[in-house]
């Protein structure tokens, strides 16, 4: 893309899977997390966070995988000492979510990611989530599912 910033290290824009298995020391995805975001967290790469995705956070690890609230609080609190860019979606960028849902026949809420990466300029999309394989196709980033199959399938147990 013509006249596109390329920064000096890679933009990764973290979706609310990666980050609340960051931070959940037992969760079977988080030594693959945790190793892929370690750059990051050295400073060596830019981890870009939507400026919701902590609040998010706090909710999955205490309604979904029933972590006390003050040991939530704590892991997000945490979470946000670390080198994160924290970025905002402009109206634009919540308008152009509908339409690469539309384009793309994906739900709006993922599909604000792809918005946000264009904005921010990310190089990739860290997430658990193995339909972004679909929705990242095509475009100027990359998709990173860091966690292997075979742990992806042990998630259920720790999600439901």
């Amino acid at each position: 893309m013509p006249g596109r910033r390329r920064s000096v290290t890679n933009r990764l824009l973290l979706d609310v899977n990666a980050l609340a298995i960051a931070v959940v020391d037992d969760h079977p995805g988080h030594p693959y997390v945790e190793k892929r975001l370690r750059p990051g967290f050295a400073g060596d790469e830019t981890l870009l966070v939507f400026d919701y995705l902590p609040l998010r956070v706090q909710w999955v690890l205490t309604s979904r995988w029933g972590i006390e609230t003050v040991a939530a609080r704590n892991a997000v609190s945490s979470l946000l000492d670390q080198p994160l860019e924290i970025v905002s979606a402009s109206r634009e960028t919540m308008l152009e979510a509908y339409d690469i849902s539309a384009d793309k026949n994906h739900d709006v809420f993922d599909s604000l990611y792809v918005a946000l990466a264009r904005e921010h300029d990310a190089d990739e999309i860290v997430t658990t989530d193995t339909d972004f394989d679909r929705l990242c196709r095509n475009e100027e980033f990359d998709y990173c599912n860091p966690v292997p199959d075979d742990v992806l399938a042990e998630f259920h147990a720790v999600n439901d």
